[in-house]
């Protein structure tokens, strides 16, 4: 049985990547296909298998097994290969977590690379549509573009709003971005986060947390020894304070997010990132990732006050501001 696929223009998008000239082309010949009654599953699978091939002979061992007509080997040797092909990986080996934002994959480092083992996290274009209240992070906002750099042209601004083509990439590629951007300052500020390597268009590269086995299992998958919980809630204290000296607020913390491996925690998923002096919704944001971290560690008997520990933050922050 042959498999098909049923792809809507944001597969389309996928598929494109983010190289903008072969997004372009693939979006004219999608509503071209379209226009003619064209664009069945069969054709659109066998567009993916011609651009398989074109890749060249590598192919990451996780992708092996995959139907060549498969979207994700496309996207996954797409997305790795110029890491690859830079000696910082030399294998993708398996999927450690798939979601509808991101797929975060095991890759075996380079040996110039100093670790044995690498995570690549590979964000979908589609990842828009899953984020919820959105505006709330963007305010106060910069734009950027993929090296970081502030785009102040009206032109990015109007595409945005109008959620053309361009503003969708534009979009997409600031939220990546802004979580490379972070994580990088918030590792060399010396917070428990992973240490990033490399980002390219969609993907992060970053040290993986965990051993050949397996990933680290995040707060919410584990039952925390008992002698570890205030320690750890401590810690974790100690990293929302650390965000916030560096005028950062995750705006997304619980215990879905957060790794537990060895005895130890490691905050990740930062692309909401908010800067605390230029977000209207800042102590908002505050207030709610330390009650949620509240919430998890009070199964363990820890009691606190979100709300004081939230001003405890906060105040010294706006009068040193």
């Amino acid at each position: 049985m042959k498999t098909q696929l049923t792809l809507d223009p944001y597969d389309e998008y996928d598929l494109a990547g983010f190289d903008r000239e072969a997004r372009r082309q693939h979006s004219r010949g999608y509503k071209k296909r379209q226009q003619n009654g064209h664009g069945r599953p069969a054709e659109i699978a066998q567009t993916i298998t011609d651009m398989d091939d074109s890749e060249g002979s590598w192919v990451p061992t996780y992708a092996k097994p995959l139907d060549p007509k498969h979207h994700e080997r496309y996207w996954l040797i797409e997305s790795v290969a110029p890491f690859y092909r830079d000696n910082l990986i030399t294998d993708v080996t398996r999927l450690v977590k798939g979601g509808k934002e991101a797929n975060v994959y095991a890759c075996t480092a380079h040996p110039a690379m100093g670790m044995e083992m690498i995570a690549a996290k590979l964000y979908r274009p589609r990842m828009l549509r899953n984020l919820k209240n959105d505006a709330v992070y963007k305010a106060g906002r910069q734009l950027r573009d993929a090296e970081g750099k502030e785009l102040k042209g009206r032109r990015e601004k109007l595409a945005i709003r109008k959620k053309t083509d361009f503003g969708k990439e534009v979009d997409i590629q600031w939220w990546i971005g802004n979580e490379y951007m972070t994580q990088t300052a918030l590792y060399e500020a010396g917070a428990d986060v992973p240490k990033p390597i490399a980002h390219q268009g969609n993907t992060i590269l970053m040290a993986f947390i965990g051993d050949e086995y397996g990933a680290a299992p995040t707060l919410s998958e584990i039952h925390l020894p008992a002698d570890e919980a205030q320690p750890l809630f401590r810690r974790t204290m100690e990293n929302i304070a650390l965000m916030l000296d560096n005028h950062l607020i995750h705006g997304d913390l619980s215990a879905y997010n957060i790794l537990y491996w060895d005895g130890r925690i490691t905050l990740i998923d930062f692309p909401q990132m908010v800067d605390a002096r230029k977000n209207p919704h800042a102590f908002d944001l505050l207030q709610r990732d330390i009650k949620r971290v509240c919430d998890y560690y009070g199964r363990y008997g820890i009691h606190t006050d979100p709300h004081q520990l939230t001003l405890d933050l906060w105040q010294p922050y706006m009068r040193e501001g």
